[in-house]
């Protein structure tokens, strides 16, 4: 009988998640509902990534992206994760509304 393949754990690179609580302190400072969907829709595709980390698209922002760079938004937030062979890594943060760049 074969093994079932273990998630991969999800770490958050420390500068991103420091980003991500200021980003939701300055939303909850204007809506505590909206800052708390956040979190939530956050928390969901977490769950989702640990299942299947491919479930999300490719980062087009991501210079030379071998697909091991995926996104997905959380309604005002956009979250970019790294697919590493022995972890998923949160890599960047970032206002969804902000400029776009490529890095």
């Amino acid at each position: 009988m074969t093994k079932a393949k273990e998630a991969l754990p999800i770490e958050w690179d420390i500068n991103e998640q420091e980003r991500f609580k200021e980003i939701i302190k300055s939303i909850k400072k204007r809506s505590d509902n909206l800052s708390q969907r956040i979190r939530n829709k956050v928390k969901e595709n977490l769950i989702l990534i640990k299942q299947n980390p491919y479930i999300f698209e490719k980062d087009s922002l991501k210079a030379d992206n071998d697909g091991s760079f995926r996104k997905f938004t959380a309604i005002h937030v956009r979250i970019v994760y790294k697919i590493d062979s022995d972890k998923i890594i949160i890599a960047r943060v970032k206002y969804a509304s902000s400029e776009p760049t490529e890095y």
